[in-house]
């Protein structure tokens, strides 16, 4: 009997050293695995609208504006340059705890970034560590990563692709990771820097299809909301469209060209839960400064804080105007979603400790 207690006692203490190790040497990135974790911490079916996408939605649309302006309580649920066979997987993992009346889908990742893409694989981490192990994860793993045995060693299991961090952890990060509050993040990552562009041209009387693989999952995406009953709005965070490198085919418009044609004739094949918003053509709507630097903050053309303000007020008023509040009902001042209070507070001190105005 001792030896069957010692046993025990062993296991427990091994299991606890590993989740607490775990919990501190876990890559904490805002690009996607904070993204990946915090969704566990949520209260059960409190996520009214999912965003699922690339890092143009976690620095773009601003959850905290939306529940503090229109009462949706919102997640941005994406990851560095996520494509769409990863955001089916997403959606997948995100019902199993929350029962979301509509998914926004961002269009970036297939629009710009093709099957030859050379570095498709370099952001998995951001997808792939943030989520929990499952038989989900290991379908969006093995698509992911085309099978590639090497490479789902290097990210399964998960700890022991960040297991040597040691060296890197301070004080500090080992306080922040038992006390961050998990629930009042709701996946928004604000950015506080200042960048112009050109203002986009658009070629609207041509259109290119996305890889075969992207229309594929998309039509996954497409069947599996249809069978949950969640409205499916599609869109495409502003950014500089056709402004990539030399390795980019600056094809973009053509891309958005073809899914508008593409949405319609679904919606006149009786597909009615689908819905494209070609942001691109109408940008006087939320005014986005394109030119001027106030409302960009990198390279990589993210929105910054005041820019993920404008475009999610017009985002608000647009799911306000296709789902009104029957579907998407104003919960502010609803004690059961009071985390999201907790999110706006902590979003306005980000805003004003980076010197910003609250808006």
């Amino acid at each position: 009997m001792r030896s069957f207690i010692a046993t025990i006692l062993s296991i427990i203490v091994i299991i606890t050293a590993i989740s607490v190790s775990d919990t501190i040497l876990k890559e904490r990135s805002e690009a996607g695995i904070i993204q990946g974790s915090a969704l566990y911490h949520q209260p059960k079916n409190t996520i009214d609208v999912a965003m699922i996408g690339s890092s143009h939605v976690h620095c773009g649309i601003n959850t905290a504006c939306l529940f503090n302006d229109y009462g949706i309580t919102a997640y941005d649920y994406s990851s560095a340059e996520q494509p769409l066979w990863c955001s089916y997987h997403y959606i997948k993992e995100l019902c199993k705890n929350q029962s979301p009346k509509v998914i926004v889908l961002d269009f970036f990742t297939p629009a710009i970034y093709q099957d030859d893409y050379e570095d498709k694989y370099y952001f998995m981490d951001d997808t792939l560590y943030g989520m929990k192990f499952s038989l989900n994860k290991l379908q969006m793993m093995n698509v992911a990563l085309d099978g590639n045995l090497e490479l789902i060693d290097k990210y399964f299991p998960a700890y022991f692709g960040y297991h040597d961090r040691y060296a890197d952890i301070k004080a500090e990060d080992v306080k922040e990771a038992f006390e961050f509050d998990y629930e009042a993040f709701k996946g928004y990552s604000p950015r506080f820097h200042n960048q112009s562009f050109q203002t986009p041209v658009l070629r609207l009387d041509e259109e290119k299809a996305p890889s075969d693989k992207s229309v594929e999952y998309l039509n996954k995406i497409i069947e599996y909301t249809g069978e949950k009953g969640i409205q499916l709005y599609i869109t495409s965070v502003p950014y500089a469209i056709n402004d990539g490198n030399e390795v980019m085919e600056n094809e973009e418009d053509l891309r958005y060209n073809w899914l508008e044609k593409y949405v319609l004739e679904l919606q006149a094949n009786g597909v009615s839960h689908v819905y494209y918003d070609y942001t691109f053509k109408h940008p006087e709507d939320f005014g986005i400064d394109y030119e001027g630097g106030s409302d960009f903050s990198d390279g990589s053309s993210h929105l910054n804080y005041y820019g993920s303000t404008k475009y999610t007020k017009y985002l608000g008023q647009d799911l306000r105007r296709l789902y009104g509040e029957e579907l998407l009902p104003d919960h502010r001042g609803d004690e059961r979603y009071e985390t999201y209070d907790r999110h706006v507070l902590a979003i306005k001190k980000q805003v004003e400790e980076a010197g910003w105005e609250w808006r």
